[in-house]
């Protein structure tokens, strides 16, 4: 049990240290996504280059082989030196072409300009292809003079127009590129939905691990890895069940044993006082020691039967409905001499409201609050015991809660040991009233299952301690 605790409070204090948590599921589709972008902007860097460099290659091959055709077809129809007369559609949607003889264009398509691509004072230093410009604009153009003939082919189209081609290019490879990444994401993302699908199982069954119920998680999963996981907690779990047993086993079989003779040391102790009247005073630290060992083992017996209860269990315990009216009056009745032998008031104050709950657990809690207030609290001072409702909002509803509050004016707590307050065995320093340090571990215990809350206020807000009971109210 104590083993639990301490694992689930390094567990918190690991979260807490934690700035930020990470979703797994997310970071493996952006890490999918990251490289998936990154290898389509690579693909897509070097298709474009490879596309390129063969767009240049077969359109200068397609400028060379019309340039060869258009020599063929003029050289057929003589036009060495005469004009054309008629005409000649020469045109193509792309390439422009000029027959040039001395200078001349004597034939052309009907968009080419009048004078050549290349005129003949500048021809020197060109042969085949050349890129030029034309009013600004970059023209790829292949010149071609044949051996037998007195005229020059030049075949010419617009730079533009590869770049255009490049953009239509680079627009279908995205376009495809982007419905292979949108399959892509559909079909890892639903992998890793799957895949991770027996974490989230394992999660939510850990989820409803807690100290009342360490029973192994169901293993469904097929995954190696997480089997692994699975058999470890489970092995975890059993560990901690088999411990929190013998804890308990021993507790009470410890204080049933012990119990006995106590009981068998304060009755020869009574007959020894009896007997020997002069030893009382010399006696007293004995008495002391045996009252407190007996307090310490009615408690440690009392723990060990409600340890195994749980609200979802146990739940027929609660079927009682409690008046506060009642139960202050029996409490009163049991307090009443020991407030007065001690000089201190106890006021209750009840609000008309009931419950459903346990009398007798509630009834002990009560005792254990009032017996600590009356231990603690000086003489001359008062003890308020309050009852009333509350409204809280839970889960977006205002919802009705009994609420009874035990207040002395004592000495206090202080902040550092007030939350310490309800661990087992823990007692505030400078005192010397009997005490086991497990009574409010008791009151927690039963207060947990009634399903509800335990709050402690004192220094600096208040000079005594408060310690505020919360139950929801469930009428049947």
């Amino acid at each position: 049990m104590r083993r639990l605790k301490n694992l689930q409070q390094w567990w918190q204090q690991r979260r807490k240290g934690q700035k930020r948590l990470y979703s797994l599921r997310a970071t493996l589709m952006a890490s999918i996504v990251a490289s998936t972008l990154l290898v389509s902007g690579v693909s897509l860097s070097i298709t474009t280059y490879l596309s390129w460099d063969q767009t240049k290659e077969v359109l200068d091959e397609a400028l060379k082989r019309s340039a060869q055709t258009l020599a063929q077809l003029a050289y057929r129809e003589n036009l060495g030196g005469r004009p054309v007369k008629g005409h000649m559609d020469l045109e193509d949607n792309e390439f422009y072409f000029q027959i040039i003889n001395q200078g001349v264009v004597i034939a052309k398509s009907s968009s080419a300009p009048n004078r050549p691509f290349i005129a003949t004072s500048d021809r020197r230093g060109y042969k085949g292809f050349n890129t030029i410009k034309i009013k600004g604009k970059d023209w790829r153009v292949f010149l071609l003079k044949p051996r037998h003939a007195n005229f020059e082919v030049q075949v010419a189209h617009a730079v533009e127009m590869r770049y255009q081609f490049l953009e239509k290019l680079a627009k279908q490879l995205i376009l495809a590129g982007g419905i292979v990444l949108l399959i892509s994401l559909l079909i890892n993302g639903l992998f890793i939905y799957f895949g991770l699908r027996p974490l989230t199982v394992v999660s939510q069954q850990i989820k409803r691990i807690s100290s009342k119920s360490l029973t192994p998680i169901a293993t469904h999963s097929r995954s190696k890895e997480i089997v692994a996981i699975e058999d470890s907690l489970n092995m975890l779990l059993t560990n901690l069940e088999t411990a929190r047993r013998h804890e308990r086993q021993f507790t009470a079989d410890a204080s049933h044993e012990l119990r006995t003779p106590l009981s068998a040391i304060q009755m020869k102790l009574q007959l020894l006082r009896r007997l020997r009247p002069e030893l009382i005073a010399d006696l007293a630290p004995l008495q002391h020691d045996i009252s407190r060992a007996t307090h310490l083992i009615e408690h440690l017996m009392l723990l060990a039967r409600l340890d195994p209860l749980s609200p979802d269990e146990n739940s027929d315990l609660l079927k009682q409905e409690l008046l506060f009216s009642v139960l202050f009056s029996d409490l009163n009745e049991s307090f009443k001499e020991e407030a007065t032998r001690r000089g201190i008031e106890i006021h209750f104050h009840e609000e008309r409201v009931s419950l459903c709950a346990n009398y007798d657990l509630l009834y002990i809690a009560l005792k254990n609050l009032i017996n600590n207030a009356l231990k603690y609290s000086p003489r001359g001072s008062k003890i308020e015991v309050t009852s009333g409702t509350i409204f809280v909002n839970a889960a977006k509803e205002v919802s009705e809660r009994a609420i009874i509050k035990v207040r002395d004016n004592g000495r206090g707590v202080e902040p550092e040991e007030l939350a310490r307050l309800g661990q087992r065995f823990y007692r505030v320093l400078g005192t010397d009233e009997i005490g086991s340090g497990l009574g409010l571990s008791i009151v927690k215990k039963i207060v947990e299952l009634h399903r509800g809350e335990m709050h402690l206020r004192s220094k600096p807000e208040l000079d005594g301690l408060e310690v505020s009971l919360i139950f929801p109210v469930e009428k049947r």
